[in-house]
């Protein structure tokens, strides 16, 4: 009796294995039905399966992958928090350790990430508009092209390099300079290349330059270097930067004849240049040359030369 009992109970187990292979079977999807339930790519699948996010039963007749009702609401929720931006390391952590609690956790570690996020595109907003910002007083300045006597603060730099460096050089340097220092990124259109430069020789009709320098327009107490303060007879021009030095020899004459004498290395900025523009007419520069008020003989000297 016992044995027909047992033998019994191995039919019926047999049974019900059988039903749920059927259900499994007849209720499940295949692999590629289910990618195009969810619009994502059979390797996706494929991935999550390896990561041990969903791993489908096989349909023993062929091996043949089947997903049924519990991977489906592993998937609802994985796609759902794939579309938040949750990370699949996360998620992992996440279905391995399912309760209240770790939710709580989860919606707390994304809300402080999206506030990360937000901070950061606030800022390049920002830096968008200050560019901009720069670009049209730079277009507008040069339209003019007039020299200003200006009383200027004093204005951090990154110092990029002292040594000499022909202008072809100069990209290698900045990209460099950033690697060396770990700045987040190059900020190329946000930064304006300035060069404190020797006016007592030409290279190429350039003066070569004694410092180059990054200038943001923002202040920060980091910088170790300031284009110094003081009064500058300042000019914005449209053309080739590589006309710096015909521009600074025409102001020479122009601040002798309104009474002042230079007194310090000029600066050579490059408010649009390549980065903005291949067209060297597009681009626009500013020359700030150091300036005081001329002694009363060197004013008398400065007539008789005219």
């Amino acid at each position: 009796m016992r044995t027909n009992n047992s033998g019994a109970g191995q039919e019926i187990s047999k049974a019900i294995s059988l039903m749920h292979v059927t259900h499994l079977i007849n209720s499940g999807k295949s692999i590629k039905e289910t990618a195009e339930t969810y619009g994502v790519s059979i390797d996706t699948l494929y991935y999550y399966e390896k990561l041990g996010l969903v791993v489908p039963k096989r349909n023993p007749y062929n091996s043949y992958r089947v997903y049924d009702s519990a991977d489906f609401f592993k998937l609802n929720v994985i796609m759902e928090l794939r579309a938040m931006g949750v990370s699949l390391e996360d998620i992992q952590e996440y279905l391995n350790h399912h309760d209240f609690k770790s939710t709580l956790t989860l919606l707390d570690k994304k809300i402080w990430s999206l506030q990360e996020q937000i901070d950061k595109l606030t800022k390049q907003q920002h830096d968008i508009v200050q560019e901009l910002k720069y670009d049209l007083i730079a277009l507008s300045d040069a339209q003019t092209s007039v020299m200003t006597i200006e009383e200027l603060d004093a204005r951090p730099c990154e110092l990029v390099s002292t040594d000499f460096l022909f202008y072809e050089d100069i990209p290698y340097a900045f990209a460099q300079y950033m690697a060396v220092n770990k700045h987040e990124r190059l900020k190329t259109l946000r930064s304006i290349p300035t060069y404190l430069v020797d006016t007592t020789q030409k290279v190429n009709g350039c003066f070569p330059s004694k410092s180059i320098m990054l200038y943001t327009g923002e202040s920060n107490p980091k910088i170790p270097y300031v284009l110094a303060k003081g009064l500058y007879a300042c000019r914005t021009f449209k053309g080739p930067f590589l006309e710096c030095a015909k521009v600074y020899d025409e102001m020479k004459l122009e601040i002798g004849k309104r009474g002042y004498r230079i007194c310090g290395d000029p600066i050579e900025m490059c408010l649009v240049g390549s980065y903005e523009s291949d067209n060297f007419e597009e681009h626009v520069s500013r020359i700030e040359v150091p300036v005081k008020p001329a002694k009363a003989k060197d004013q008398k000297a400065g007539k008789q030369a005219d």
